[in-house]
């Protein structure tokens, strides 16, 4: 359930917030990979950087999301999807179902809106740097890491205009402080009336 807090939180977020080809791409070969989110006994990454999939769930799935069947996650990669890219492939489609927006976060554990600790993170971040594209190439999503109200901290870079190829995108840290961070990397559209697909790969803290 989410936090009554986070909901304040995100719907001031919101307010204040408020044709190509997709390149070749084929599902992840071989049994489907995992995303973390499990408590790991309250130990995290022991060096940066590191996957954020390897360690937090996109587990918290908001707005539209709350609805049965209206945020799709198929794990989905380029065909030629460099080797140095780390963690798993997510190409999301949200199809509207009555709420103006949507979006997921990556938790720690899964499902975890701040009434339990969040992950150890080594100190020295600079960033958290990610790539993606869109269906189209006129897509705009908001990303964001950290929740304000149990993370202490947020950041945030609005209506990113994405493009049909994949391109890399950062959060910058600059000086902010944390320690045990719940929400490791998330993700808002809004005021979609179609089918809204695109991309997100190699999320990392670095």
């Amino acid at each position: 359930m989410r936090s009554p807090l986070l909901t304040g939180f995100l719907v001031s977020a919101l307010v204040a917030g408020c044709s190509g080809a997709f390149p070749e791409a084929i599902d992840a070969a071989g049994p489907p990979a995992t995303d973390g989110g499990g408590n790991n006994n309250g130990e995290g990454p022991s060096a940066l950087p590191f996957a954020v999939d390897d360690w937090y769930g996109p587990s918290g799935y908001m707005g539209d999301g709350e609805h049965p069947g209206a945020i799709a996650d198929a794990m989905t990669c380029v065909a030629s999807r460099p080797s140095t890219w780390i963690g798993n492939c997510h190409r999301y489609t949200w199809t509207p179902s009555g709420t103006a927006w949507a979006g997921v976060y990556w938790q720690y554990p899964d499902g975890n809106w701040g009434d339990q600790p969040g992950l150890p993170i080594p100190a020295g971040a600079t960033k958290i740097s990610f790539r993606a594209w869109g269906a189209t190439g006129s897509e705009k999503v908001d990303f964001m890491a950290g929740m304000m109200a149990v993370d202490g901290f947020q950041l945030v870079q609005t209506q990113i205009a994405l493009t049909a190829t994949p391109q890399q995108y950062s959060l910058p840290m600059g000086s902010t402080a944390y320690a045990k961070v719940v929400g490791g990397f998330g993700w808002v559209a809004k005021d979609a009336t179609a089918p809204f697909t695109f991309h997100i790969d190699d999320i990392r803290w670095e």
